[in-house]
């Protein structure tokens, strides 16, 4: 049975740091676990001492969770872009109908009666109290109506 070589223990404990990132909460193993795997890389080509091993391994471990964990965790980590509205959210359909509750005086906000419920609203005019209004679109919980 042979002896496990620099370049193989460093690439034996990349995996297991890979693997153990599935099961341990917080995205930080991973970047540990690529610095293992670089080391393991630089062992193997330039035949490196312990020392200048381990300084590799801080270095690159370091350096991967600085500058790449804020990139990673946007791209894979967050349900939807900043730009996009959550199906969710979106709780109106522009083009409905609905009635003035309180008037809407810009830029100050006044309230709409849409689809059985009371919602702050804003519009671009004065839109007097019991005026029947068109939804234009909504931001958050804010609708933007029109007069019809």
């Amino acid at each position: 049975m042979g002896i496990v070589t620099a370049p193989l223990f460093w690439l034996i404990i990349g995996v297991m740091l890979l693997f153990l990132e599935l099961a341990v909460p917080g995205f930080i193993l991973f970047f540990f676990g690529v610095g293992a795997l670089l080391t393991s890389l630089g062992a193997y080509l330039f035949h490196l001492s312990l020392s200048w091993q381990l300084a590799l391994f801080i270095i690159a471990s370091l350096a991967s969770l600085f500058l790449l964990r804020n990139i990673i965790q946007k791209r894979f980590l967050q349900s939807s872009s900043q730009g996009e509205e959550d199906e969710d959210t979106q709780l109106v359909t522009p083009g409905d109908r609905g009635i003035v509750s309180s008037k809407i005086e810009p830029p100050a906000e006044g309230r709409i009666k849409y689809s059985g419920t009371f919602w702050k609203a804003t519009a671009d005019e004065r839109i007097d109290e019991g005026e029947i209004i068109s939804i234009v679109s909504q931001e958050g919980l804010v609708i933007h109506v029109e007069k019809v």
